[in-house]
């Protein structure tokens, strides 16, 4: 009976730990993704197709994250962008590195022109306050539009 216990306690365990990596640690789609755009520490958490400039090739926007912290009903991410050409794999923009409490990521084309812009949301300056027990966040939210101007990987602006 000792035995049984232990085997079915070892097992939870296992899979516990095994569900909490599948959950924090993306590895999926690390083949696709060029070296230039991962920095260390960081895991792919979403990609997404979208046609982002005026060459007839889509682009691959990647958000790269990792866990900045958890609390009693929020947890809070590092993230940043990355806006890949899809067949070359050529780095178009590399955004700085965010703080907030979510993989965001909202891809639309608002002004109508035929590209996508990529917009995000972020804690000012990577600032943010709880109260004591870890409730109640507190941060300026901040959200900018990043889009590509011309097919010249140089001119993404924010």
């Amino acid at each position: 009976m000792k035995r049984f216990i232990y085997t079915l306690l070892t097992l939870s365990v296992a899979i516990h730990a095994t569900a909490q990596f599948k959950v924090t640690a993306h590895q999926e789609g690390w083949e696709e993704t060029p070296p230039q755009a991962v920095r260390e520490g960081f895991y792919l958490q979403k990609r997404m197709l979208a046609q982002m400039d005026n060459e007839t090739g889509q682009e691959e926007i990647l958000v790269f994250g990792h866990d900045n912290g958890h609390y009693p009903t929020f947890d809070l991410f590092k993230v940043y962008y990355v806006i890949v050409d899809h067949y070359s794999k050529n780095v178009k923009y590399l955004s700085s590195v965010y703080v907030n409490d979510s993989y965001y990521i909202r891809v639309e084309d608002r002004n109508d022109d035929g590209r996508s812009e990529l917009y995000i949301s972020y804690f000012k300056n990577g600032h943010f306050s709880t109260d004591e027990h870890g409730y109640d966040l507190q941060a300026t939210r901040c959200y900018d539009r990043i889009e590509c101007t011309e097919s010249n990987p140089k001119n993404a602006k924010k």
